[in-house]
């Protein structure tokens, strides 16, 4: 069996790879803590081309079909999977060596599994028996969420007003999972849609150059600075937790707060869909089955109605590319070079300098062409 490569990087640490994803660079070993390591984390990991990712769970455990894994390694991104807490203890830039299953910082060695695709497309494939009973499973979570927040999902009691003009624009709704889009940063130029930042995707947001108008969600971590730019701070936790809300009140923040039981996320796309939004893009935010079956939070199943309930609106940042084309035609983008080419002939025409050097091109060019013929 061929040996695997020795890698080694600057260690990033943090339990979450969504928060890590925002301060890591190219090369670095990103060290998380996160068990069934789903699509949506691993890809914004995948966006910012660690050296590998160090992982104190099983990125992959056979519960669930997971692809987390899968989109790291078909990348040629090494993942280390189960190394144990301990490696949580590595601090922030240390220098970190990979060796087989072997992480290395300093004098501290931890053993670890070093996944291999072959490994993680076996286990994928045990675990997708048993997907039936999981996808039973949400769908009668699915039902009871329908049944408690009927009233928000089917008539919109209970949405908190956008103080911001909505109808006839477009909006962008970035989710904590965000890690950069070149179509959507293009997008949000040429169209200037009204970006709601949710929760730690405003700071994503404006890291990427999208200027979050409004920020919906908890708070509690979002930097200061874009608070304080956002038109509308809408304070929402749909499990009640009041950090945000004593966090809002010791900045002396002012601030909306809604007592939804869904997802921020969701609350948003129902929110500006209310409002009179054209079309709605979600970045970050969950796309397939498994994205919603394989949630530990509990929020997927209102997701999912969300989107139905906004349907026809809804569109994910990632098949934005093929579908969007620049506002911009052929003729406007040369129109101006041409106008401005025939402005500078005729100006030079005009004197009696450039009335003899043109003559004299004219003549130039004729002859030549004469005598290729």
């Amino acid at each position: 069996m061929t040996p695997l490569p020795t890698v080694s990087g600057t260690a990033r640490v943090d339990s979450s790879p969504l928060a890590l994803a925002r301060r890591l660079r190219q090369g670095d070993v990103a060290i998380i803590d996160a068990l069934d390591l789903d699509r949506r984390a691993a890809q914004a990991l995948l966006a910012r081309q660690p050296a590998a990712v160090v992982n104190a769970q099983a990125s992959l455990s056979g519960r669930l079909p997971h692809t987390g894994s899968l989109v790291l390694l078909d990348a040629g991104i090494p993942v280390v999977d189960a190394v144990g807490e301990e490696v949580l203890a590595f601090h922030e830039g240390d220098r970190v060596t990979i060796e087989g299953g072997r992480v290395t910082a300093g004098d501290t060695a931890l053993e670890g599994n070093r996944l291999t695709s072959e490994a993680a497309h076996e286990l994928r494939a045990a675990a997708a028996a048993d997907l039936p009973v999981h996808v039973g499973a949400f769908a009668a979570n699915t039902l009871e969420v329908l049944a408690r927040e009927s009233a928000l999902l089917l008539d919109g009691t209970g949405l908190p007003e956008l103080r911001l003009p909505v109808a006839g624009r477009a909006v962008v709704v970035v989710a904590p999972g965000f890690a950069g889009d070149p179509v959507l940063s293009r997008f949000a130029r040429e169209r200037r849609p009204l970006v709601i930042g949710i929760g730690e995707g405003a700071d994503a947001a404006r890291a990427a150059g999208l200027a979050p108008r409004i920020v919906l969600g908890d708070i509690d971590t979002v930097a200061e600075d874009t608070l304080a730019r956002a038109n509308q701070v809408i304070i929402h936790d749909p499990r009640g937790h009041d950090a945000g809300r004593a966090r809002a009140q010791a900045i002396g923040l002012t601030h909306d707060t809604s007592d939804a039981g869904i997802a921020s996320e969701d609350l948003a796309i129902l929110a500006a869909q209310a409002a009179g939004a054209t079309v709605i893009v979600v970045a970050g935010g969950r796309t397939g089955l498994l994205d919603h079956v394989e949630d530990r939070t509990g929020d997927a199943a209102g997701a999912l109605l969300a989107r139905l309930a906004a349907s026809g609106t809804v569109v994910d940042a990632d098949v934005l590319g093929p579908l969007y084309r620049h506002r911009y035609s052929a003729v406007a983008a040369w129109g101006p070079l041409v106008l401005a080419t025939v402005a500078l002939v005729l100006a030079a025409w005009g004197t009696p300098e450039g009335h003899d050097a043109m003559t004299g091109a004219w003549e130039w060019l004729s002859g030549l062409l004469e005598g290729a013929r």
